[in-house]
């Protein structure tokens, strides 16, 4: 019995990983809440069946990501480069993109509910295929008329 709960205060000891290479390394049923990762390198890592929830993004490069059946909330993702990313069939509650980079980013099949947009630049965004700033365009038209 003693030896049980040496083991237990064991696991909740910090541990600290820096200058270390762990490449193709496999993690399983691990917990890794309230974790700070810098300047790390996962190209090529895979994610799944994770828990996003109330995760910080700052100034993280995930160009070319693939994001599926993801559920975030209560996110922030602050200036990220998500050029060419592909979101799919993913929920995402109270999450906050500030200043990113979404250059060619793909949403299909998501939950958008309630998506506000404000003082972004939207050249040749497309909702179903149609041009948003032909939309715009059209509305302050009918409006002034």
């Amino acid at each position: 019995m003693a030896d049980n709960i040496k083991y237990q205060h064991e696991l909740d000891k910090k541990v600290d990983i820096s200058y270390d290479s762990l490449p193709n390394s496999s993690f399983e049923d691990v917990n890794l809440g309230d974790t700070k990762f810098r300047n790390v390198n996962l190209k090529g890592a895979i994610f799944d069946d994770v828990n996003m929830e109330c995760t910080k993004l700052n100034n993280v490069n995930m160009q070319q990501a693939e994001l599926t059946d993801i559920y975030m909330a209560n996110a922030r993702i602050l200036g990220v480069n998500m050029t060419g990313t592909r979101f799919g069939c993913s929920v995402m509650n109270n999450v906050e993109f500030r200043n990113p980079v979404m250059r060619g980013a793909t949403f299909a099949y998501c939950d958008l509910t309630n998506v506000e947009i404000n003082d972004c630049i939207i050249d040749g965004l497309k909702i179903n295929g149609i041009d948003v700033c032909k939309l715009i365009e059209q509305h302050l038209k009918n409006t002034e008329e």
